[in-house]
């Protein structure tokens, strides 16, 4: 048997319910499978009591740190990975969201940090209105073409305005989070990943999310004030991947 994945879209939360609910009125969903975040960290059986088709699907997509739910079809099955974890493993006939749907309707408390060279936004959600924001541009000197000592001096001169870039926006990150720190579910970062690799490993702070650092980057261009309007719809934008098994 082969697993041939057909389709993989990233969709808001009204554009996945759109689509499952067409799946249902066109299709009859014959099982639903949830998976719980890091599933094969935890050597969950469910995969393997799922069934031959639902497993080998569960192989090819691999473990996160969301988990995801599974709908088949026939031979087609439709995997969803959520924008916040599943707490728990399911199996139900039929087509069965109301777990799916939790993840958009109990409010989740979101800290936010994009990082571009040059900008910063950090923002707090409560569910997904903006509650508090700062966003900022930050002075940014670009490549240097000379060579020589030249070379060198811009060199450590755009090394002190990155450092000085993170140290402001950990001084930023902790004036807004701190005080909600024990209310804060989760931590999104977002921008370019090479940024955001060095700010975690220059904030000290951002320690303090252990195990609530969110692994999928936000995709963000300029981290300003129209970047935060659509802030929520990008967070909670659902990964959905179509596959067809082959025998």
């Amino acid at each position: 048997m082969q697993i041939v994945q057909t389709s993989d879209n990233w969709l808001s939360k009204e554009a996945v319910f759109k689509h499952l609910s067409e799946l249902a009125e066109n299709t009859y969903t014959d099982r639903t499978v949830y998976l719980a975040a890091n599933f094969k960290e935890s050597n969950s059986v469910t995969p393997k009591i799922a069934g031959p088709v639902i497993e080998a699907v569960i192989n090819e997509v691999g473990s996160n740190d969301t988990g995801m739910v599974l709908f088949r079809r026939d031979e087609e099955l439709t995997v969803i990975e959520p924008p916040l974890p599943f707490s728990m493993d399911a199996i139900t006939q039929d087509q069965d969201t109301l777990l799916l749907e939790d993840i958009f309707d109990v409010p989740k408390t979101i800290a936010v940090v994009l990082v571009r060279l040059g900008r910063y936004a950090v923002a707090l959600m409560d569910g997904q209105e903006l509650i508090e924001t700062k966003t900022e541009g930050r002075q940014m000197k670009n490549r240097h073409k000379a060579g020589g000592s030249s070379q060198r001096r811009f060199e450590r001169s755009r090394e002190r305005l990155i450092r000085e870039l993170y140290d402001k926006v950990c001084e930023v990150s902790q004036r807004i989070f701190e005080p909600r720190m024990h209310d804060i579910d989760y931590l999104f970062l977002g921008g370019e990943k090479h940024t955001i690799n060095g700010f975690k490993k220059r904030c000290g702070f951002i320690e303090k999310f252990d195990g609530k650092i969110m692994s999928r980057l936000i995709n963000v261009d300029e981290p300003n004030s129209e970047a935060l309007k659509s802030l929520s719809n990008e967070i909670y934008k659902s990964r959905v991947r179509v596959f067809k098994t082959v025998r």
